[in-house]
């Protein structure tokens, strides 16, 4: 079989469900009310799925050095597919949440404050490890002039929001993650555009928040240009205010509607070579509306190992970059690894999956999951300091 063959996928795969099992009775994370368990289901498999994308990337790159897809819609759209749902996933709950502000305003301040909390503290913790990478690659000597160095620093600290430059000479120093911080810029640039968003919806925001906003917003959209992204955003949108309309939600709520999903799922990949078509993401926009409508994908979304999984999501997208570039650079021998059978790469890949899941699972007991329950608290500080410097009533 070839390095591309679908089929290698299902080792990694039970593999990680197997551990994440394993680590679940260790630590049980208990349900949580009033969510959508079957995205909280889909979450992880996602994540996971852009995983296996990077870890076949990663073959082609060991062998020309290029960074590029792989020759292979299965492939690109096991990874592209994973992102244009999490932007969906994103839509779908803060758009859900404007829709539902007639009975429950927005605290704005919590909303930035949660999404600070949510995803800064695990994003540092990466960059330390990436900033620790690039010293050692460069036996912590400066190799650029000092400003160069620091705009880099700087760049990569905000969520890579200014570019990803090559970190002191590094080169590709993206591919040391992935590059999956490419979706992050895209993710603020979302949260910045709500208070825009619940205006146009007829909600109460500030109108100095909505402005000062849309200006952060547009900044981030002239140096992080996707328009695919755009649409599934607004896919997303849609099935929020689709779910909330009982008769649609139902009529998409059905045993042989599961079928369908896969049905939508597999037609995003076979229509077009990659994500970027207008096929793939109307099909991905059903698909995901029937999910978020109830469809579990014939229970495999709502099976508690897909919940825990989920749980798992963040730790496993951003982590997992930085643990392939590890193994083949301080383990492997890039060498070596250029060397490997299509089947000696994927028992490379099915050996790194456990060690993915036990990562992101240590990292969102001990980074994420904190930083989520001090939201409260870091809302409170900041209110409080906007009162006193007058910002707030």
């Amino acid at each position: 079989m070839t390095v591309l063959n679908p089929a290698w996928v299902l080792l990694p795969w039970l593999l990680a469900l197997v551990t994440v099992s394993g680590l679940s009775r260790l630590r049980p994370l208990p349900p949580e009310p009033g969510r959508f368990a079957t995205i909280d289901g889909l979450r992880g498999h996602l994540a996971f799925g852009v995983f296996l994308h990077h870890g076949v990337i990663w073959h082609g790159f060991l062998r020309s050095g290029q960074w590029t897809a792989p020759p292979s819609a299965f492939f690109n759209h096991l990874g592209q597919d994973s992102v244009v749902l999490f932007f969906m996933v994103t839509a779908f709950l803060f758009v859900g949440r404007l829709l539902d502000a007639r009975e429950r305003p927005v605290d704005w301040l919590r909303l930035y404050v949660s999404r600070v909390m949510r995803l800064a503290p695990l994003y540092l913790l990466a960059m330390a490890v990436l900033f620790t990478l690039c010293g050692v690659l460069t036996d912590w000597e400066r190799q650029v002039p000092t400003r160069e160095l620091h705009r880099a620093l700087r760049h990569w600290l905000f969520f890579s929001i200014g570019g990803r430059d090559n970190i002191n000479g590094v080169p590709h120093t993206a591919t040391l993650t992935a590059g999956v911080t490419w979706s992050l810029p895209l993710e603020w640039m979302f949260y910045l555009l709500l208070p825009t968003v619940a205006l146009l919806m007829r909600r109460t925001v500030p109108l100095w928040l909505a402005v000062a906003a849309l200006v952060c917003a547009l900044g981030i959209w002239a140096n992080n240009k996707e328009p695919t992204m755009l649409w599934a955003f607004a896919g997303g949108g849609l099935v929020a205010w689709w779910v909330r309309r009982p008769a649609l939600r139902d009529w998409t709520h059905r045993p042989w509607h599961d079928g369908l999903a896969v049905l939508a799922l597999a037609g995003a990949v076979l229509s077009a070579p990659n994500v970027h078509h207008t096929a793939p993401i109307l099909l991905l926009t059903v698909a995901f509306g029937l999910i978020a409508s109830g469809c579990d994908l014939f229970g495999l979304l709502r099976w508690r190992v897909s919940q825990q999984l989920g749980e798992l999501a963040y730790s496993i997208y951003l982590l997992h970059g930085l643990l392939l570039f590890m193994s083949v650079t301080f383990v492997l021998g890039r060498a070596q690894a250029s060397a490997y059978t299509p089947q000696a790469h994927w028992w490379w890949l099915s050996a790194l999956a456990p060690a993915v899941v036990t990562i992101a699972w240590l990292a969102f007991h001990t980074v994420e999951r904190p930083a989520m329950r001090a939201t409260d608290a870091w809302a409170a500080r900041v209110r409080r300091l906007f009162t006193r410097m007058g910002l707030l009533a």
